[in-house]
C-alpha cells in the first residue's frame, strides 16, 4: 500500500467519526503512517512503546484508543484532533501477528469558558489565560540561598 495524504484521508474516512480501528496490510510501514499523521496533526503522544502502556494514559490522554486492542498494542502514538483521538502504530491481531493499525476514538472536549464578565477588568491577562486554558503552573521551587549559589558559581547573578 502506497502511503500518501490521500490514502490517509481514505483510511480515516473508512473509520468515520465513531470509535473504530483498522488492521492495515503488513507491508505498510507504520513509521511512514506516523510521519504523515505527524505532518498533519503535530507531535504525537506516545501511549504504548514496546508493549508498555504509559501509566498516565487516561480518558483525557487518549486511553480510549487502547480499548480495541485489549492489551495487544505494541506501539501506539496518539493525536488529539477536535472531538477525536487518532492513533497509529502496531498491535497483535487475534492470531498474535503484529500488524500496523489505525484507530480513532471519541474525545471529550471541555466547554470553553465564558467570556470575560463585567468586573473582570481588574484581572490581569495571565489570570485570564489561566482560566481559559485550565492550566496550572508547576509547583513553586523552594527558596534558594542566592548568596551560597553565587559563591558556588564564583560569579554574581543578575538581580532579575
Amino acid at each position: 500500500m502506497e502511503l500518501t495524504q490521500a490514502t490517509v484521508n481514505d483510511l480515516l474516512a473508512r473509520l468515520g467519526p465513531a470509535d473504530d480501528h483498522l488492521y492495515l496490510p503488513g507491508d505498510l510501514d507504520p513509521q511512514a503512517l506516523t510521519d504523515l499523521l505527524d505532518g498533519r496533526y503535530g507531535a504525537p503522544r506516545t501511549l504504548v512503546l514496546d508493549g508498555f502502556t504509559d501509566p498516565t494514559a487516561d480518558e483525557s490522554r487518549g486511553a480510549a484508543l487502547l480499548a480495541p486492542f485489549e492489551g495487544r498494542a505494541v506501539t501506539l502514538r496518539a493525536w488529539a484532533y477536535g472531538d477525536q483521538w487518532i492513533g497509529t502504530g502496531t498491535a497483535r491481531d487475534g492470531t498474535g501477528m503484529e500488524r500496523p493499525v489505525l484507530v480513532v476514538a471519541r474525545r471529550e472536549v471541555p466547554e470553553p469558558p465564558a467570556p470575560a464578565r463585567e468586573g473582570d477588568a481588574d484581572v490581569d491577562w495571565m489570570e485570564r489565560l489561566t482560566r481559559i486554558t485550565g492550566w496550572s503552573g508547576p509547583a513553586r521551587r523552594p527558596g534558594l540561598d542566592w548568596t551560597q549559589t553565587e559563591t558556588r558559581l564564583g560569579a554574581p547573578l543578575p538581580g532579575d
